[in-house]
């Protein structure tokens, strides 16, 4: 195993290294999310914490978004076909299959540290309505919560990215998508609010929220199954 990961760290080294506007990219891309969702939050606090389905659709999307990093090849994945490229070099290389995975592991949980940092504190920088109702303290609780869905999505995210072409990954994509605004708006329709919801749990919770950990908990089990269940179709796709 400390040979799988020394392996996966090598090639992730050797990727930020190629790719010098991988990390410059990515935090533009977080900063343009942060102060995003930030405005829909700020709308739902100035609207009286109506229950407007916007705030919702938009931390259901984009949440899952912080597992990634952004470069000019991550954009051309319909065209170039850029995933599966990668996945071709990949195989040309004297490692396992359980490298390719750890390898994307790797990037994805770093990709979640520095993102989740950068968009949370724009959150919370930006919406003063936010910092007037909740402490640091739970507003960390309230990041967690939703840390944990976007694990939940993004195993799925991954298994879709390692197991086909660039144009069918964006159109399966493009119906989840729209499987959670179907979601977002069918909660507000029944007259739920997720953000609230998560909020009022952290508030009264803190890092004792049974939300929090909740979530946590499932995303690690759903990482855990969906990186088996990518594994083993990695090891027989073919990239040809």
């Amino acid at each position: 195993m400390n040979t799988v990961i020394r392996d996966a760290w090598v090639i992730f080294k050797k990727d930020i290294k190629i790719d010098k506007m991988l990390l410059i990219l990515s935090i533009l891309f977080m900063g343009y999310i942060g102060i995003t969702i930030s405005m829909f939050i700020g709308g739902e606090y100035q609207n009286d914490k109506q229950f407007i389905p916007m705030a919702d659709i938009m931390m259901l999307i984009m949440t899952p978004m912080l597992g990634f990093y952004y470069s000019k090849k991550s954009f051309k994945y319909m065209t170039d076909d850029s995933y599966t490229q990668m996945l071709v070099y990949l195989r040309t290389l004297p490692i396992s299959p359980k490298v390719i995975m750890c390898y994307r592991y790797i990037q994805m949980v770093i990709a979640f540290t520095m993102n989740s940092v950068i968009v949370f504190s724009i959150i919370y920088g930006v919406s003063y309505q936010l910092r007037s109702e909740i402490s640091i303290g739970n507003y960390l609780c309230f990041a967690l919560t939703w840390i944990g869905y976007a694990l939940v999505v993004t195993g799925i995210y991954i298994h879709l990215e390692f197991t086909n072409s660039g144009r069918k990954y964006f159109w399966l994509t493009l119906v989840l998508i729209v499987i959670t605004i179907i979601v977002g708006i069918t909660n507000w329709l029944l007259g739920g609010n997720l953000l609230l919801y998560t909020m009022e749990m952290s508030k009264e919770w803190g890092l004792l929220s049974p939300v929090m950990w909740g979530a946590l908990v499932g995303g690690i089990i759903s990482l855990t199954l969906m990186g088996k269940l990518t594994f083993r179709r990695l090891q027989y796709r073919d990239l040809l």
